[in-house]
């Protein structure tokens, strides 16, 4: 009896072979989600699509399948009653129930980039620079049976991501919600001001004194007159290394709605260790990178206080402009960038030409592409003559 249970262990849908992350996330093939729900919940979420409500489903991915997850609308400017953004929760309505090691995931439909590739193209590029990105693969999602398009499957930025990451996810994790027009100003003592921006992750049940007033100190010394004791006060509260690299990396990937954004500073979290006030940034959300193959790498510097300031400082502009030129290298080099967009285009075409929820023409997804794969081939260049040029009027003006 013992040997026939085990067999039918060892031969059960999904448990012939473990699955893992790494299998969730290979972006080597494409991957297949069923979505299961009342048709009653389902029509009543795409009515109320800009609710934030959860609903009950079944989910499942390669043969196994779990129970009773939370899913609900996500996204600002890409939500959708026709191709719905998604939040899956697994553990919203079964305590401690995980997928793959997962607490959720997040099903992006990607409505605002025809290419489809960017959000991945940008973080698998953030990786490749060593620095912490979100894991991300496609599939073909399935609600209710009916087939909905492609999406990204993207790794949610939490305690997982962080222990995977940071190598620790003891720490106080704030994702920034934008409200308006925000370059780094001081927001007052009002600590409510920071709340409303900053959505506290991790360390939920803490008073707001302990959450968020390393946030407010560190906007209220990034606006203090710049004086020789500046730069140490605001090291405090931002570790200026890792941002001015964040930072570079984003401008080469030409982001046009990120820290330096069209509307503000936008998609990015902040994460700073238990025992520490110091801040860093945590990339998010990058369907608006490959905005301008020849976008100057100094684009609206001047609009954000904190990065004005922070690049009149010589060493640290000088790891900015080092930071870029190790970007367009590591682009170029055995054409990396050129390959990945290739690749994953060339995966995902048949299923996107099968899209029919996307916002999109073929023909217009097409164009898109090949606008990446011209990118790649023209930014790393323009990059490094602009780097040429900022050291250049350096020199000079040091002289």
């Amino acid at each position: 009896m013992k040997k026939l249970l085990l067999l039918a262990l060892l031969f059960a849908p999904g448990l012939a072979e473990a699955q893992t992350t790494d299998d969730l996330f290979d972006i080597q093939r494409m991957q297949e989600i069923q979505l299961v729900m009342s048709s009653r919940d389902l029509a009543e979420m795409r009515e109320n699509y800009l609710d934030a409500k959860y609903y009950v489903a079944d989910f499942t991915w390669n043969g196994i399948r779990v129970r009773n997850v939370g899913i609900k609308m996500r996204g600002l400017s890409t939500r959708s009653p026709i191709k719905p953004g998604l939040r899956v929760d697994f553990n919203r309505y079964i305590a401690k129930q995980k997928f793959l090691g997962l607490h959720s995931l997040i099903l992006d439909n990607a409505l605002r980039d025809p290419s489809m590739i960017r959000e991945r193209t940008s973080m698998a590029f953030i990786e490749h620079m060593g620095q912490p990105a979100s894991r991300e693969s496609f599939a073909r999602l399935y609600l209710n049976g009916e087939y909905q398009g492609v999406y990204a499957l993207v790794e949610a930025i939490d305690k997982e991501y962080l222990a995977r990451n940071l190598g620790e996810n003891d720490g106080y994790l704030l994702n920034h919600k934008y409200l308006n027009g925000f370059h780094a100003e001081d927001l007052g003592d009002d600590l409510s001001e920071y709340k409303t921006r900053f959505e506290v992750q991790t360390h939920q049940l803490e008073a707001d004194s302990i959450i968020y007033s390393p946030v407010r100190e560190l906007f209220r010394e990034v606006n203090h007159p710049v004086d020789g004791a500046w730069r140490s006060r605001v090291s405090e509260y931002l570790d200026l290394d890792k941002f001015v690299t964040y930072l570079a990396i984003e401008n080469f990937l030409s982001e046009d709605d990120g820290f330096l954004g069209y509307a503000g500073m936008a998609n990015f979290y902040l994460y700073r260790r238990a025992d520490s006030n110091t801040h860093r940034l945590l990339a998010w959300d990058r369907d608006s990178t490959f905005d301008r193959i020849e976008r100057s790498i100094f684009e609206r510097v001047d609009e954000n206080i904190l990065v004005r300031r922070v690049l009149r400082y010589e060493d640290l502009r000088k790891r900015y402009l080092d930071t870029l030129e190790q970007c367009a290298r590591a682009a170029s080099e055995n054409n990396w960038l050129d390959t990945e967009i290739r690749r994953v285009s060339a995966l995902i075409k048949d299923a996107v030409y099968d899209d029919n929820a996307k916002m999109n023409s073929n023909e217009e997804y097409d164009r898109a592409v090949v606008f990446l794969t011209d990118f790649a081939k023209r930014r790393p260049e323009f990059v490094l003559n602009e780097v040429a040029k900022a050291r250049r009027a350096m020199t000079g003006s040091s002289r």
